[in-house]
């Protein structure tokens, strides 16, 4: 984690960046958040309907408890709907980097995921993954089942069915992987066995398992992984891998439910970032209809970077990346394929006043050409921040949910026109 902090650093030298202030930002307006105080761990989804589910953490109405919460936003609505329970705990677990989701079936029946502690665990992977379902719009839940470990990602599939993919722990803890930034200790000379999995599972409507895969059998230890549902009921899923030389580059693998089969796991570019410690930084895709958009982060070379790629309708297979940030980013992304079948990309950057960040966005088009890049809100480096989350609304314009730092935390939405991110 030092060496990630040194780099950032290092990258906090380039240009001043541009500074938010009313008058610049027209096409970014507040959305009036449902969360309370004391809230974080945002997350958004988009039912086929257009109604947007928004999932997060706050205190419980039972002393003592931690509690995920269901607000929606229907298509014309300007406001978001009273928040509902979806689970309490005294073990519910939250953290800055893996957080609860929610997806909505092709069935229309809602599928949450989240964490809870293990009982008198202290470890820092002590914890483990859980889901219910909804077919009343989120009013009541089935009993909880287990469902993963960590970093948890759901894609919908038709006939209701739910594939989930996730990290689980290979064995016992191995020095030199760390979690969540930690960077332990490893005789640097010895290879770096495997210490995490990536794993995926077919749940059908009840929750039964219709089929379980080993995706990759070494990957980074705790990077987000990303899921974007593909024509044909195929799954594009991108992850951080890892080699037993401590390459950690991120990749990604095709899922064809149909046939059950998955695609060869390949790099998203080969970025040779070698570092002994997980960045805390998974990569972000999305799809609309074959339009595929993907980015993720590195600092190879010393040089924090963050780059995408893009597939157009129809195309077979993803264009050169490009890249987006602007010197000194973050990372902490978040990708969304708009109705027109552009892209937008969301991703933090350091600013210039001490652990100052500000939240960027720009625009891919299909051809390939970028937007400028325009600052959507003040936030700062610490961990608390967390990571934006976005989807579109029918009327095209994009809600974007992310945690404002503070004393406490308060998840806050916004809602940005992606028109103002002109194209050349």
């Amino acid at each position: 984690m030092k060496k990630i902090l040194l780099l950032l650093a290092l990258a906090g030298a380039a240009a001043p960046l541009p500074r938010l202030c009313a008058a610049d930002t027209p096409f970014v307006r507040d959305l009036a958040s449902p969360a309370p105080a004391d809230s974080q761990g945002s997350n958004l989804a988009a039912a086929p309907d257009g109604t947007l589910h928004l999932t997060y953490t706050a205190p419980s109405p039972t002393a003592g408890e931690r509690a995920l919460f269901l607000a929606t936003l229907a298509p014309g609505a300007a406001a978001w709907s009273a928040p509902r329970l979806v689970v309490s705990s005294p073990l519910l677990m939250e953290n800055w980097a893996d957080f609860a989701s929610l997806c909505v079936g092709t069935d229309g029946a809602l599928i949450a995921q989240w964490f809870l502690r293990i009982p008198g665990s202290t470890a820092m992977h002590g914890y483990n993954g859980w889901f219910a379902r909804s077919t009343d719009g989120g009013a009541s839940w089935t009993k909880p089942a287990a469902l993963g470990e960590e970093f948890v990602a759901l894609a919908p599939l038709s006939g209701g069915r739910t594939l989930a993919v996730w990290l689980a722990r290979v064995g016992a803890a191995h020095a030199g992987h760390g979690g969540h930034g930690a960077s332990g200790k490893r005789d640097p000379a010895s290879p770096a066995a495997p210490a995490m999995k990536l794993l995926a599972r077919l749940l059908a409507p009840d929750g039964s398992s219709l089929g379980d895969w080993t995706v990759d059998p070494d990957v980074c230890t705790c990077c987000q992984n990303t899921v974007a549902v593909l024509p044909g009921d195929r799954v594009f899923v991108s992850y951080r891998g890892h080699t037993p030389d401590e390459v950690r580059d991120n990749k990604y693998a095709v899922f064809n439910s149909a046939a059950g089969t998955w695609s060869q796991p390949a790099t998203l570019r080969d970025d040779a970032w070698k570092i002994a410690a997980c960045p805390v930084n998974g990569p972000a895709a999305d799809a609309r209809g074959s339009a595929l958009a993907v980015a993720w982060f590195t600092a190879a070379e010393g040089q924090p970077r963050v780059f995408a790629r893009y597939a157009a309708a129809g195309d077979k297979s993803l264009q050169p990346p490009l890249r987006l940030d602007l010197g000194r980013p973050l990372g902490r992304l978040e990708t969304v394929v708009l109705d027109d079948h552009s892209a937008l990309f969301l991703w933090l950057e350091i600013a210039t006043a001490e652990k100052a960040a500000g939240l960027y966005a720009r625009r891919l088009g299909p051809d390939g050409t970028l937007s400028a890049a325009r600052l959507v809100a003040d936030t700062v480096q610490a961990r608390a921040s967390g990571f934006p989350r976005a989807a579109q609304r029918p009327t095209g314009r994009v809600v974007v949910s992310f945690t404002q730092a503070g004393t406490p935390n308060q998840v806050r939405t916004l809602e940005l026109d992606p028109a103002a991110f002109s194209l050349p």
